[in-house]
């Protein structure tokens, strides 16, 4: 199913909403976001995509993608012809089984999301999503104990979180007072885990044998 293998810079759209007939992506290496456009100078980001993951699977399956997808860093990606998805699935009923248990779990994630956005102060949408994001390049193999690259901007961080970029950095210095985390030059560290994680009513990701990185 590969069909090439590229190189693609930051703050570059991988694709756009509404495209059709494209290849399916597997992240490599680097940083991207999924997002949808709201209106002018406005958008709302989805999701950090992350080493391993998957981008443009609607695709193969629906047709088209509702949502863009743009480079946060240079990003090194594989192609794969989508037309091969429904072969191979068919031929590898465990590799499907996979999938469907990476969309479920991206399924949660989402929920999750939509209960930060809803019921949680500033403060503890922000330590919530630094939790997940660590506990999510550790799955990847990203030695996550001295800390890890974080390359969010405020602005980025305001349309994830959907807070003011005001609101984001009081969040920031509330997370440093409580010595629960301290972000500087784009590289956080997670000082006190437990009593962020017991705040901010997260509890981890689902088993790691469930999750398909492709």
């Amino acid at each position: 199913m590969k069909i090439g293998q590229d190189t693609v810079l930051a703050r570059t759209d991988l694709l756009k909403a509404g495209a059709e007939k494209i290849p399916v992506y597997t992240i490599f290496s680097g940083w991207a976001y999924r997002y949808i456009d709201l209106r002018e100078n406005c958008r709302q980001i989805l999701d950090i995509l992350l080493p391993g993951d998957l981008i443009g699977l609607q695709a193969p399956f629906t047709g088209k993608v509702r949502h863009s997808v743009r480079t946060l860093t240079d990003v090194s990606v594989c192609s794969l012809d989508p037309s091969g998805f429904e072969v191979v699935l068919a031929a590898h009923p465990a590799l499907s089984e996979a999938l469907i248990a990476t969309l479920l779990m991206e399924e949660h994630r989402a929920d999750m999301r939509l209960m930060l956005l809803g019921r949680q102060r500033p403060t503890e949408r922000m330590g919530y999503l630094l939790l997940e994001l660590r506990d999510r390049l550790s799955r990847r193999g990203t030695d996550v104990s001295g800390g890890f690259r974080l390359p969010l901007t405020y602005h980025h961080f305001a349309d994830l979180l959907g807070i003011s970029r005001s609101q984001v950095a009081n969040s920031l210095t509330e997370l440093r007072d409580r010595r629960w985390a301290t972000i500087t030059d784009k590289y956080a560290i997670i000082d006190n885990h437990t009593a962020m994680a017991g705040e901010c009513q997260y509890d981890g990701l689902p088993p790691a044998s469930l999750r398909a990185l492709i």
